[in-house]
């Protein structure tokens, strides 16, 4: 779904600046704060290449809605979602 009356991202990128196509996978949207900071107050995470390893995680699949054009996460382990504003905070897995 997109919000009423919006016609997406053209060339989205990830929080590396690399543009994201169809079929690329993505991390969880993690990037757009201090994760560090969020796993280890909230997680009770403290060791950092662990904290690595959860956020390197692939988390969804891009693919491209043609009918209503742009694109989106669709979550490979379980019932998620992201939309194409949220791929900046996130990180390409494999292209």
């Amino acid at each position: 779904m997109y919000f009423k009356g919006g016609s997406g991202i053209k060339n989205p990128v990830d929080f590396n600046g690399v543009e994201i196509k169809e079929g690329d996978t993505l991390t969880h949207c993690w990037f757009d704060c201090d994760y560090i900071k969020f796993f280890n107050e909230h997680i009770k995470i403290t060791d950092i290449s662990e904290i690595e390893r959860r956020v390197s995680r692939p988390s969804v699949k891009v693919k491209y809605n043609s009918e209503q054009g742009f694109f989106y996460g669709d979550g490979i382990k379980e019932s998620s979602y992201m939309h194409d504003f949220e791929f900046k905070y996130a990180k390409i897995v494999t292209q």
